[in-house]
């Protein structure tokens, strides 16, 4: 019997949603009739995908945002939910990879990393859980984590200090928030075919390496990962928290 996931009525916020991964979810929860409000820098980038879910005839709330503004985040999220009404769930899945040898690593570039990829997730969260809490209602976060939560290559410092502080972030809030109704879990990507990893995908040494090391022989897909989002916001998850699903081909458990 097919599982069929219906999330009319909900509202959610994705970071990061006018491409690739963000792109993915915001088009996945929208298709299971979720009212999306889309956040990014690019105003552009974020029409185009709310275009994309006004097509499927469902609603889109366009939100331009910088992140990396944390200090702005409160007033971003007031203006967001006044306009799209009470939000529902969050997704946290802007994030940016600044590469460089660790002992050649700035401390701008150290902080800008830190600033977009877990400061701005902790307090998107925070703001959230307050909205949630004062119209006294429940709600979701996914925070989109990381192979390199887990793991590790050379030259993306930051980068995995922040993924594994999201996942440890992901457990602290999944702790503290579950008497109030509130889920928190994480999806941790593998090496998925976006914009971003297109270079990568180019390289013939770094690709033959990916499809080598992972079992399914493939590069994911930004659906792979949006499935597994959708799965956890959704009534089936209802009794998952502090969790972080890893979408990946296997490649954690492949030595």
């Amino acid at each position: 019997m097919a599982v069929e996931i219906n999330l009319a009525g909900r509202r959610a916020l994705v970071t990061g949603a006018g491409r690739g991964i963000g792109r993915a979810i915001a088009l996945k929860l929208a298709s299971a009739g979720a009212e999306v409000v889309l956040a990014a820098r690019s105003l552009p980038e974020l029409e185009r995908v709310a275009a994309e879910i006004k097509a499927l005839g469902y609603r889109a709330h366009v939100h331009p945002v910088d992140v990396s503004d944390v200090r702005g985040i409160p007033a971003f999220f007031e203006t967001a939910a006044a306009a799209a009404g009470t939000i529902d769930i969050l997704v946290n899945n802007a994030g940016i990879n600044l590469r460089s040898p660790a002992e050649e690593t700035d401390f701008d570039a150290w902080d800008k990393v830190m600033r977009v990829n877990l400061d701005a997730v902790f307090f998107l969260s925070q703001a959230f859980f307050k909205h949630l809490k004062a119209a006294g209602r429940t709600g979701k976060i996914v925070n989109i984590a990381s192979l390199l939560s887990e793991a590790a290559r050379p030259t993306i410092a930051p980068y995995t200090a922040s993924k594994g502080g999201i996942r440890q972030l992901t457990l602290a809030l999944a702790v503290e928030w579950a008497k109030y109704g509130v889920t928190v879990n994480a999806v941790g990507p593998g090496y998925i075919a976006t914009e971003m990893t297109e270079p990568l995908r180019n390289d013939p040494e770094f690709n033959a390496w990916v499809l080598e090391r992972t079992p399914l022989k493939r590069w994911g897909a930004p659906e792979d990962v949006a499935s597994a989002v959708l799965f956890l916001v959704s009534e089936h998850a209802g009794f998952i928290t502090g969790q972080v699903i890893y979408v990946d081909g296997g490649w954690l458990a492949s030595l």
